[in-house]
């Protein structure tokens, strides 16, 4: 098993269901569900919301193999609380405790943060143009946001966590990204042209790309059903 399965197990265990109630419950077949505890496959990411709800835990915590909320024993019966590793956090089994992923993001934005805060006292100092360039900051903080949704999206388990909730990760983060990209765009070419009225046209095209986006990818996931 692997702790999906080995979760997924214990619970249906400690419902007292079985496998062939657990697969009517979910309109799938036992063997799908035998395959699921042993490891051999995982369910459709359309289920885990279903699966989480009948065991009264959330999708996280199935990814993760435990409960977070320390609900768990010490007595030996809850093994799978104490499983160090799976598939979707890559040995994770501490929501507290930050990936690999998750720490490359946050140092990678800080560093962005950083120069930014260092041009902008560079330039304001040596050229006295404080009140000019004062948009570095801001352009370099949602600079990180970009970042941190790019990570996010490349990061599988959110990705189905989000699945899971009937979300799409995918247009979310490039509605995101446009957004705050238009936003960047005002902010340097107001400020380096100083014509804020007539650019905040910048702005709207970025809500009317964004919005264009978010129905053609829902166009297109209705034509796929």
């Amino acid at each position: 098993m692997n702790c999906f399965g080995e979760f997924l197990y214990a619970l249906r265990k400690e419902k007292g269901m079985t496998q062939a109630q657990l697969a009517q419950e979910l309109g799938v077949t036992n063997k799908a569900v035998s395959k699921w505890e042993t490891g051999e496959a995982m369910p459709e990411t359309a289920l885990l919301l279903p699966i989480s709800r009948i065991f009264g835990v959330s999708v996280d915590e199935l990814l993760d193999g435990k409960r977070s909320d320390d609900k768990a024993d010490n007595n030996g019966t809850d093994k799978v609380g104490d499983i160090k590793r799976h598939m979707f956090t890559r040995g994770k089994y501490d929501n507290n405790e930050k990936t690999l992923s998750e720490i490359l993001c946050g140092s990678i934005c800080a560093a962005v943060v950083f120069c930014g805060l260092t041009v902008y006292f560079m330039i304001g100092i040596f050229s006295d143009m404080w009140s000019t360039y004062w948009v570095i900051i801001p352009s370099c903080a949602m600079l990180s946001g970009i970042i941190g949704i790019i990570f996010d999206v490349c990061n599988a388990r959110k990705r189905q966590a989000k699945i899971a909730k009937g979300e799409n990760p995918y247009v979310g983060a490039v509605c995101g990204i446009i957004m705050i990209s238009g936003i960047i765009a005002y902010f340097i070419s107001g400020a380096l042209t100083g014509l804020w009225h007539p650019l905040w046209i910048i702005l709207i095209l970025s809500a009317f790309v964004c919005a264009l986006t978010a129905m053609t990818a829902e166009i297109i996931m209705r034509k796929n059903k």
